[in-house]
């Protein structure tokens, strides 16, 4: 039974501002004017060619896991879906697809926005639904660290359990949110938030970028809270400043800012070597204008535990089923033929030496 009444009323305005922003996200990340493209640093990354592998092709391994507090859960490749799209009509079409190829291919998944979730507890729906055609889908959780500053620990914890997650993305997207109208700025605190998830939620929580990276600093900071990875998700694919700035086209002065910082943030290759100097000891994934096998060759190469990518995997999952099997073959034959052409049997050797300094 629905409520009714003046909270029930602001929740339906709530959920109704945020399906718009949700479907205006989605349109605009698939407009070339959003994406950085040439901008992630790979083309100055070069791998060293073996042209005597001591190995056969069908020798070469990528499959990786998934390790946390003594449960390990098998992954095909080290390549998973990064978050992108929740909280509208349509997304639920495309989680469910997602989803199918995270369940059939065992790659993981990390879900979009569960931000309505925190006002709504019906949105959560979606994922009942997404479970029942992936049950062995490999979902990774989603809250924005403004929302986890100012959100009750059980409400959090719901995010996880209407998922089923592995763990919980906490997304850090400053840029984005002073762009955005209607954009939470409230980031005092954030370590904090994040150090007091870690010690309670009972998942490993992953800190990632939305593609403007990390410096050193920031990098050596976030290695004192305990968190199980973060994600460099550096500049180079979607850029979220550039989103923001054409949605806000019919606000001049916004959208001339969001222009003035469409090329704003760290690239992924920087961020990379970032990671690299800070030493940190968590895990480093990476993500930010990935297209191809190759790239994510280069970036586990560059010390990248996971890989990730959105737009492809959006793009393909808007054709169906047969198009993101496509991809994900693809992508994954890409990775192949790099570490075969490296002398690589694995991901660990691959991880050794294989870059030209």
């Amino acid at each position: 039974m629905k409520e009714s009444g003046p909270y029930s009323d602001e929740v339906g305005v709530q959920t109704r501002l945020f399906e718009q922003r949700k479907r205006d996200h989605i349109r605009i990340a698939l407009d070339p004017r959003s994406q950085t493209l040439g901008q992630n640093g790979l083309d100055s990354v070069e791998l060293i060619h073996e042209a005597l592998p001591n190995l056969n092709f069908k020798e070469v391994d990528i499959s990786t896991s998934f390790v946390f507090n003594k449960t390990s859960v098998s992954l095909s490749s080290p390549i998973f879906i990064s978050s992108m799209t929740a909280g509208h009509e349509n997304g639920h079409q495309i989680n469910e697809a997602l989803a199918r190829l995270s369940d059939s291919r065992q790659i993981l998944m990390g879900v979009g926005s569960q931000r309505r979730e925190l006002v709504d507890t019906s949105a959560a729906e979606e994922w009942s639904r997404v479970r029942k055609q992936a049950p062995k889908a490999r979902l990774i959780g989603n809250i924005g660290i403004a929302q986890l500053i100012k959100s009750p620990i059980d409400s959090v914890r719901r995010l996880v359990d209407s998922t089923e997650a592995l763990g919980l993305f906490v997304h850090v997207n400053p840029l984005q949110e002073a762009l955005q109208p209607e954009g939470t700025t409230d980031f005092k605190n954030s370590l904090e938030a994040i150090e007091n998830l870690v010690r309670i939620i009972g998942v490993p929580v992953i800190v990632k970028e939305v593609g403007c990276g990390f410096s050193v600093e920031t990098l050596k900071r976030l290695d004192s809270t305990g968190v199980f990875a973060v994600d460099v998700s550096g500049k180079g694919g979607t850029h979220w400043g550039r989103v923001e700035a054409y949605r806000s086209e019919e606000d001049q002065v916004l959208h001339k800012v969001g222009q003035t910082f469409a090329n704003w943030g760290v690239s992924t290759t920087q961020a990379m070597l970032n990671a690299k100097e800070a030493r940190v000891s968590y895990e480093v994934w990476a993500s930010g204008g990935v297209r191809n096998g190759l790239d994510a060759a280069k970036l586990i190469a560059l010390g990248a535990v996971k890989v990730g990518l959105a737009k492809p995997f959006l793009e393909a999952a808007l054709k169906g089923d047969r198009a993101l099997e496509e991809l994900l073959q693809k992508l994954e034959l890409e990775l192949k033929i790099a570490l075969f052409c490296t002398g690589s049997k694995n991901l660990a050797e691959l991880s050794r030496g294989k870059v030209l300094s």
